[in-house]
């Protein structure tokens, strides 16, 4: 199709009807313009939504994503998980818990990437989880179609016991 319509052309413009050349060279880049432009539009979002897990033989971590109605790409998210770590104290390895499950913990995806910060949380003041000048919890997600990457910083015994992050390649399960 595309050699007839630029053959055309050809032909055309050594017609001596200028404007039949014209109008053929107009619907020629219309119909360019119409089969180039759906191919852009046709990005799709994927829903996360759903159980993840990642496990290792010492720790398994668990993520929960559920969309937020009405808000593109936006999840409330929630880890739960353990791990054995040495306890100095009793001499032994001790399967730690840790659990991030508040209505407040929130991202919206971006170009694959979402980022989560405990700065703008408002702290209870009698019961503050962090001291004076410390630096608050940040968790930064990859997402791809069939895993997520987490990574955090300064998390560690804010959430969870002694060794308990929530780091890890996720799997839906």
């Amino acid at each position: 199709m595309y050699y007839r319509l630029t053959r055309s052309i050809y032909l055309l413009s050594d017609d001596k009807s200028l404007l039949f050349g014209i109008r053929n060279k107009i619907l020629y880049i219309i119909y360019l313009i119409s089969f180039i432009i759906p191919l852009g539009c046709q990005k799709s979002t994927t829903d996360f939504s759903g159980n993840w897990t990642a496990k290792g033989a010492n720790f398994e971590n668990t993520l929960v994503l559920n969309k937020i109605p009405g808000q593109k790409d936006c999840y409330k998210f929630s880890f739960s998980g353990w791990r054995y770590s040495y306890d100095s104290y009793t001499k032994q390895n001790i399967k730690f818990s840790g659990n991030m499950n508040e209505d407040f913990f929130i991202i919206q995806i971006d170009k694959g990437k979402a980022f989560y910060s405990d700065d703008n949380r408002t702290e209870n003041k009698e019961f503050p989880i962090y001291n004076e000048g410390e630096e608050r919890c940040k968790l930064f997600f990859a997402f791809n179609e069939d895993t997520i990457k987490v990574k955090s910083s300064d998390c560690h015994l804010i959430y969870g016991g002694y060794g308990v992050t929530f780091d890890g390649n996720y799997s839906k399960y």
